[in-house]
């Protein structure tokens, strides 16, 4: 697509951008220093997009101090940035709940509920929450213009000229600007509003798109030409700038430097159309082997393979084919996929438990140490590497890595599991419990986790509270089969 199509789309404000523009983040009251020390490297971990121990971090914190607003806020801003909308939404209407005059909850919670269902509006009382607790909050102001935009142009207009009037130099702002006027056809007043978003913004590629495409239709030949370069110093694969470019050539004389910025736009899509097929061959197996159709995912991940051959690719492949018991091939795969990308932590895994699964521990143990040097916060790779070290006979190192892989990912029933086992044979049944309670409330229908709850209940002198649970754990036995 050139250009000239891109459709007027408006662009939020992230969550990370807030404290970059307030200036600080709010800092909580802290009743522990353990909280304070747990939330503190949870930040800094976050600060360099390391979400996984940052959620470990603010997990841990949150675990000393549950009812803490500021790091329920930081806990859910990390699950946004991981997509995991569930997670994230739950943090924040409990931070808001518990701060409900703090600006930055309702504001956090406002953008996430919009990310985690875009185009729908869905934050829009929550920003205006923010605006009740703080007018001056720009960030919510252009965020709550985008979601007004659609059905009343006019208020979205007047909280964007608010915005401006209190940061008169934010990019941001500028660009919805453009863009709602754009939408409205008022071109002469939106091109000096995209060209104000790129003096203040150089990096602001979507206004740099929307500028190119107003200029085509005045033929501004050269300034197109100027802004598809800027485009693509930043972004070399971006097909539609390369056609657009094309065009501004073609038309400025320039036929053969044009022809050439058409081809490579050409191969471009190509491969941008093979890559998406690609992975919906991909997404197309993995439903598949949830499913247990197994011979109709090894087929899709064939395909996937065929027009990419990435790691991804190969590795899910590889575990397609052990799946249906290849597991020669399966291996093959993931070897494979292994010398495309030696740092994918996530085949050194799968390879791991493919050679658990044919009895060679100690090949298990070397990719799932593989895959702790790539990847130190992977709970698969602790769960795992746990389980071998536990065969072993050396149960607290097996615990530590237990212990990590249900802090990483609490709702990770395998390792919570694995840790209740892991506490009740090194005589720790006070923690055995508590953990083999979790499992419980992850899994209440799980037989195996009844048993081992009513067992260590029994260990404990509750006798009626394990034998209750024991009879659960038959009555669920009985009913699987």
């Amino acid at each position: 697509m050139a250009i000239g199509a891109v459709a007027a789309q408006f662009v939020f404000i992230s969550a990370a951008a807030v404290f970059a523009a307030q200036g600080q983040r709010e800092v909580p009251d802290f009743k522990t220093e353990q909280g304070r020390a747990h939330y503190q490297r949870g930040l800094k971990y976050g600060d360099r997009g390391l979400w996984a121990p940052a959620i470990l971090e603010l997990n841990r914190a949150n675990s000393l101090e549950p009812g803490n607003a500021g790091i329920l806020m930081e806990l859910g801003i990390v699950h946004g940035e991981r997509k995991e909308w569930k997670q994230a939404i739950a943090s924040l209407r409990k931070a808001a709940a518990i701060a409900p005059s703090s600006a930055q909850a309702h504001y956090n919670l406002a953008l996430t509920l919009d990310r985690a269902d875009p185009g729908k509006g869905a934050g829009t009382a929550e920003y205006w929450k923010a605006l009740r607790l703080d007018p001056r909050y720009v960030q919510a102001l252009i965020n709550l213009a985008i979601d007004v935009g659609d059905h009343d142009a006019a208020e979205s207009r007047r909280l964007l000229n608010r915005a401006l009037q209190l940061d008169a130099r934010n990019a941001q702002a500028h660009l919805n600007l453009a863009l709602l006027l754009k939408r409205e056809a008022q071109v002469g007043a939106s091109i000096p509003e995209f060209r104000r978003a790129i003096e203040l913004d150089p990096d602001l590629l979507e206004a740099r798109r929307q500028l190119a495409e107003l200029l085509s239709s005045e033929q501004q030949w050269d300034q197109i030409i100027e802004q598809c370069q800027e485009i693509l110093k930043r972004e070399p694969d971006d097909a539609g700038a390369r056609y657009t470019l094309g065009q501004a050539l073609i038309r400025s004389g320039k036929m053969e430097d044009g022809r050439k910025e058409f081809d490579r736009a050409q191969a471009l899509r190509q491969r941008a159309q093979q890559l998406q097929q690609a992975q919906k061959f991909q997404a197309d197996g993995i439903r598949e082997l949830k499913a247990g159709k197994v011979a109709e995912a090894v087929k899709a991940f064939t395909a996937a393979v065929e027009l990419d051959r990435s790691s991804a690719n190969h590795m899910y492949l590889g575990i397609g084919l052990a799946a249906s018991e290849d597991v020669k091939s399966g291996i093959r795969e993931l070897t494979t996929a292994l010398e495309l990308e030696p740092s994918n932590a996530q085949a050194h895994v799968n390879l791991g438990s493919l050679y658990l699964q044919a009895g060679q521990d100690y090949l298990g143990k070397a990719e799932f140490e593989k895959a702790l040097q790539s990847n130190p916060w992977l709970p698969e790779a602790h769960n795992n590497l746990g389980l071998v070290l536990s065969k072993a006979n050396q149960p607290d190192q097996a615990l530590e890595h237990f212990r990590l892989a249900a802090d990483l990912n609490p709702q990770y029933l395998e390792a919570v599991f694995n840790l209740g086992l892991c506490e009740r044979a090194l005589g720790r049944l006070e923690d055995a419990l508590s953990a083999f309670r979790r499992a419980a409330e992850l899994a209440p229908n799980n037989a195996r986790v009844q048993y081992a709850l009513g067992l260590t209940l029994k260990d404990k002198g509750d006798t009626a509270g394990g034998q209750a649970a024991i009879n659960r754990a038959a009555r669920l036995e009985r009913q699987s089969k």
